[in-house]
Formats: C-alpha cells, sequence, structure tokens
C-alpha cells in the first residue's frame, strides 16, 4: 500500500479520527465497548473502521475474552498523527 493509500484509508471518515483520537489517549488496549463510550459511534461503525485500522497497520488487535485494540505507535504515521494531535490539541500531551 502505498503512502498516500494508507493516509486516505486511515484518515477517510471522522469515525476512524475519533477511534484514533480515543485509542491515543487510551495507555492501554481497549474494547470496542469502551471506545463506543468515548467516541459515540454506534459498535457496527466501529468494528468497520477498526477492521480498516488494522489492515493498514495503524491499530493492533488482541483477542482474549473479548477483542482489544491499541494503537501500533512504532508506525511512523500513527506516531506522526499522534504528534500532530497533541500539536493542535486534540489530545493532550502525556
Amino acid at each position: 500500500m502505498s503512502p498516500r493509500e494508507a493516509i486516505e484509508a486511515g484518515l477517510g471518515s471522522i469515525g476512524k479520527v475519533k477511534i484514533l483520537k480515543a485509542l491515543a489517549e487510551e495507555s492501554k488496549m481497549a474494547t470496542i465497548y469502551t471506545l463506543h463510550k468515548k467516541t459515540g459511534l454506534k459498535r457496527d461503525d466501529i468494528k468497520g473502521n477498526l477492521d480498516d485500522l488494522v489492515k493498514i497497520g495503524w491499530v493492533r488487535e488482541a483477542k482474549y475474552a473479548n477483542a482489544v485494540y491499541g494503537l501500533d505507535r512504532e508506525n511512523e504515521y500513527v506516531a506522526r498523527l499522534v504528534q500532530f494531535f497533541r500539536d493542535v490539541g486534540y489530545i493532550g500531551q502525556p
């Protein structure tokens, strides 16, 4: 996937931006329920957006009793996006 395609897929909807924000603010992995509470998005929308974000490598998924999700903070695009969110005040400093 080209950088352009990854950026377009990762930021292609307000739902994805809200999910990325919520995960950036979490210090641990989050469930779909947690993301629903933090974003106000429908569970089905969260699942679809998470599938896209997992496919491009921006979000990691682990399966325990429930699936949990977290940002791949080692991904260059994710690291830069989180820094951008901090720089513009969309999320707080760590």
